[in-house]
This record gives C-alpha cells, structure tokens and sequence, in this order.
C-alpha cells in the first residue's frame, strides 16, 4: 500500500519545528522567513534577477533545511526547503544601499549616462535616422463627377 505524501506539508512541518527548536519556545517570532519567490514579490523583483544576484554573490543569505530521502519515499531524493530570514533581508538592503552609496556606483553610473548620450547623437547623426527618411509620397484619388 503507497502513501500520498504532501511534501509541501511536510517541509512546513520541518521548518517550524527546526525554527521552534533553534529560538526556543518562549522567544516569540517578529517575522518568519521567507521563501524565495516571497522575497522576489516583496522586493518586486523577478526570480531571474534574484538568481543573478546569487550569482554574483549579491543575494541575501539563504537558509537550507535538507531532509535526506529514504528509499520509496519520493525516490529517495529527500526534501529541501529554502528560507531567508528577517534578519538576513535586513542586511541584504543595507548592503544594497552602501553599494548604491559608494563611488563607484556613482562612476559606473556617469559612465553608463555617458554611453546612452554618445549612443543617441550617433544613431540621430546616421542617414538612416527616421527623421532623415522620405516621406512617403501621399497620392490623392482622382475626383469623382
């Protein structure tokens, strides 16, 4: 006889009895993790652009629980739940805004402005700009008596 397992049920149960484990049963919880599509959506991001951000290392600090499989019971690859707590969010925006804060940023930002307005005056200096096309030649019908 198979069990149908509800994993997502069962990664919520893991979850909260590691969280409730790990703080204790008497610290009451200020704000529970976040799921990664949870933090895209608040943060109003795609998850392509968070997964660049990881990519770089600029992504905030994910939380993996792992669950190992057993063997028949979801084939053996076992559960893994990904979070990102409160706290590492916190950190995540203040180093988003020493990075929007450095020089740097605000050289590679002159240097990209730069680069749009070179850009423009050359494609508005080029013969085949719209506004150096013909006019298409408007035919009238001929006049009806």
């Amino acid at each position: 006889m198979s069990l149908s397992i509800d994993e997502n049920a069962i990664a919520h149960l893991v979850a909260k009895i590691l969280a409730e484990n790990l703080r204790g049963a008497d610290v009451p919880a200020t704000e529970p993790p976040m799921s990664i599509a949870a933090f895209c959506k608040s943060e109003g991001m795609s998850r392509a652009f968070f997964y660049a951000l990881k990519r770089k290392g600029m992504a905030p600090e994910l939380t993996e629980i792992i669950v190992p499989g057993e063997p028949g019971i979801n084939r053996g690859r076992g559960l893994r739940l990904v979070r990102i707590s409160a706290e590492s969010v916190r950190a995540w925006r203040e180093r988003i805004a020493q990075a929007r804060a450095s020089e740097a940023a605000e050289l590679e930002i002159a240097r990209a402005r730069e680069q749009r307005v070179a850009a423009a005056n050359l494609a508005a200096a080029s013969p085949a700009h719209v506004s150096r096309r013909p006019r298409p030649v408007r035919r009238r019908r001929p006049r009806r008596e």
